[in-house]
């Protein structure tokens, strides 16, 4: 309940006071991270700093644009939102029978484009064998990927990602034939995947009066990477399972998800990666039961029956 701005002030604060750590994140993401590595096998998903890989250098084009132009950026950003349509989202680009009953959706991070939004559903697609739909998060550089960033965390502004994804997994949830409903999100997306949360809740207590119920959220389960959010909320408990996944050593992780392990608002499992570090998702997040550990939080932050039963050490998620 406290004043937005201050959220704003604290995050800027905590940036300078760790410039170090903020240089390092910058070069892991960047030049330390660059790899010659092309995946034998294309449909695991290309990693983003492999520079064997023709698209990267397009994407690194793209972002020295945006960053030389971000006062344009900024300027037109309204205009260049009111354009955006939902086909630039990403169908998923495969087809498991036996998974017919399930819904998987991902919505990515900063300074992704369409093209590696597809990269990473394709990334799941390959662990997971279960088909993904992609909501596009639009990058407009890093500045400004920035800023939206800290600016949608302390406002809980509600950008066009939330919409659609409100849209599309609303759909899934009323669907008779549909069981499981999966919500994947990585960096800035987990800030989108929490008000898509708290949409979907409001949505579904007020149609509940007419035609659905609030309990429909029982087929959710939402895991998330990076988790940047100051809070993370299960309305009721009614969300079937929630985890987030960090890796130790990820400033984006440090401010967010790892900065509120004692915080009751933020619901959920927390595994860490140990001594893991960067952020990229095909990159460094590694989809490895054995590389996590779970995070013991204070009694106050374990919301469900889900984070007490038999199974409460281990991820759920990456067991599937």
């Amino acid at each position: 309940m406290d004043n937005p701005w201050k959220y704003v002030r604290d995050d800027f604060c905590y940036l300078f006071k760790h410039w170090f750590d903020v240089g390092i994140f910058l070069l892991d993401n960047s030049i330390f991270g660059i790899c010659f590595n092309n995946p034998k096998d294309p449909k695991d998903g290309n990693h983003e700093l492999d520079l064997s890989y023709w698209e990267n250098w397009k994407s690194m084009i793209f972002q020295l644009w945006c960053f030389f132009n971000t006062i344009p950026c900024i300027l037109l950003y309204p205009f260049r939102e009111m354009q955006l349509k939902e086909e630039e989202s990403r169908d998923p680009s495969i087809h498991v029978e036996e998974h017919n009953d399930e819904r998987m959706f991902f919505i990515n991070g900063v300074m992704t484009n369409q093209h590696w939004l597809d990269e990473n559903c394709k990334h799941l697609e390959y662990r997971f064998k279960r088909a993904v739909t992609g909501i596009l998060n639009s990058s407009y550089g890093i500045i400004w990927d920035t800023a939206e960033t800290i600016v949608s965390r302390s406002f809980d502004d509600e950008t066009i990602p939330v919409r659609w994804a409100s849209w599309n997994i609303f759909r899934a949830l009323i669907d008779e034939n549909i069981k499981t409903v999966r919500l994947v999100a990585h960096s800035e997306g987990c800030i989108i995947a929490n008000l898509v949360i708290k949409k979907l809740y409001w949505e579904l207590s007020y149609t509940g009066k007419d035609l659905y119920e609030e309990k429909l959220l029982n087929k959710l389960e939402v895991y998330t990477f990076a988790n940047i959010s100051r809070e993370f909320i299960n309305p009721k408990g009614l969300i079937r399972c929630i985890e987030h996944y960090a890796n130790e050593k990820d400033l984006i992780a440090k401010m967010g998800v790892l900065n509120e392990i004692n915080n009751p608002r933020f619901h959920g499992k927390i595994f860490i990666n140990k001594n893991a570090r960067g952020h990229l998702f095909n990159r460094y997040y590694s989809l490895d039961p054995d590389d996590y550990e779970i995070c013991k939080r204070p009694v106050e932050c374990i919301f469900s029956e889900w984070e007490k039963g038999e199974n409460a050490q281990k991820p759920t998620f990456l067991y599937l």
